[in-house]
């Protein structure tokens, strides 16, 4: 892994440049390049990026404030490292919702179920952890974009950055998903039978689920 990751294409100028700079420093730890404990230096992505480092500063204050990062003094910004007592207090919030915005969102549409069943068929045959990912969380945010809320959208996409960390480190060592493909395709049952509060049901247990699962994975590691 290189020390400094370099997004694939450079920020253009008619993009808001704090909102873009933003969303390329999530994309990259998102993407697994900054793995936790990973440095992440104002300098380096300024080049990288070809912006001044005033926006990059923003964006890992940020992303500092939201739990992804930390600093110290005359030392920069580190990828938070994988805590258990943080899952405990994540995945709960990222449960209820999600939860909330199952119960909203029925009746879904047909165009917006045959996405999720689109999507959900594409993570299925995926093998590629990163990739896995990403379909994961696009599957999530189909579910929670339909409930037309976006402040409730905002949030769960804060808690899926912050808990990103865990679950791409957990995919890359754990191959194994066919527990969870069951669980996404016994949600969009429920969600394709009009039943809002089975399908809110079944996604509090799908995330309680996953947090076990991972914290007994980090267990396992230390």
């Amino acid at each position: 892994m290189p020390q400094h990751p370099v997004p694939d294409d450079p920020i253009t100028r008619a993009e808001p440049l704090r909102a873009a700079v933003y969303a390329r420093v999530v994309g990259l730890i998102c993407s697994g390049d900054y793995e936790p404990g990973a440095a992440i230096t104002e300098a380096a992505l300024s080049r990288a990026l070809n912006v001044s480092r005033t926006p990059v500063r923003e964006a890992l204050l940020r992303l500092e404030a939201e739990g992804v990062l930390q600093s110290a003094l005359a030392r920069g910004f580190t990828v938070r490292p994988l805590l258990r007592g943080e899952t405990d207090e994540l995945y709960p919030i990222l449960a209820a919702l999600e939860s909330l915005a199952v119960t909203t969102a029925v009746p879904v549409s047909t165009a917006t179920l045959d996405q999720l069943a689109a999507t959900l068929a594409e993570l299925e045959a995926c093998t590629d952890p990163v990739r896995r990912w990403r379909l994961d969380t696009a599957w999530h945010s189909g579910i929670v974009a339909a409930s037309g809320n976006g402040h409730l959208a905002s949030m769960v996409t804060r808690i899926r950055t912050n808990l990103s960390r865990y679950e791409l480190t957990y995919m890359r060592e754990v191959r194994s998903r066919a527990a969870a493909d069951r669980e996404h395709r016994e949600i969009l049952a429920a969600l394709g039978a009009g039943e809002g509060d089975r399908a809110a049901e079944l996604l509090r247990d799908h995330w309680y689920g996953g947090m076990r699962l991972i914290q007994d994975w980090i267990k396992g590691r230390s």
